[in-house]
């Protein structure tokens, strides 16, 4: 294992951009030319490359859904981020919140503290809220719920997309804890 002071994104060795090669090197560049970096998160899933492109391919899919919106999306990752107490989450999507969907300090600091009052359509807030609640407590969900959210026009593969990018955030919240990813934005 290495140590976090010898290794500049995290306590197990990834490959850096520096030094990639096969397909990581293909992924990174393809990060680069899609976001314009290649996020330590994201370097984490180089210690197994199979898992790092699936990975890629992930947030590829995600980005081309067109039910929800990249705010929406956003919302939900710092908002699960926040359930799991992931530092570098959270503060990332507070920064794309505040200077990409220019919201101010105070109304991401009220999201947090209560997501009902997130600024969304009432069919995307009651999407949110449903999906937040899950991750809480999945068993807690109910038929009626998920009716409601068909009455505001959701199909079930929204909810489930919706359900899927979640749990997916749980799983990353989890890993950038557990491997203490340093902040790189």
């Amino acid at each position: 294992m290495t140590d976090i002071q010898n290794n500049p994104v995290a306590l197990i060795d990834v490959q850096s951009e520096e030094n990639a090669s096969g397909d990581v090197a293909k992924v990174y560049a393809e990060m680069k030319e899609a976001w314009h970096m290649v996020p330590n998160p994201m370097k984490l899933f180089s210690a197994d490359p199979a898992l790092l492109r699936h990975r890629w391919e992930g947030f590829k899919i995600m980005g081309e859904n067109t039910s929800v919106d990249p705010m929406f999306q956003t919302l939900l990752r710092m908002l699960v981020s926040v359930t799991h107490d992931c530092d570098y989450c959270v503060g990332l999507n507070e920064s794309m919140l505040i200077g990409m969907f220019e919201m101010t300090p105070e109304q991401v600091a009220a999201m947090k503290k209560d997501p009902a009052t997130a600024p969304l359509p009432e069919k995307q807030k009651a999407l949110l809220l449903f999906v937040l609640k899950a991750v809480k407590a999945p068993k807690s969900t109910t038929k009626t719920e998920i009716e409601a959210l068909h009455a505001l026009g959701w199909s079930d593969a929204d909810i489930f997309f919706a359900m899927n990018y979640a749990t997916d955030m749980v799983a990353t919240d989890i890993l950038i804890n557990a491997f203490h990813v340093v902040r790189d934005y």
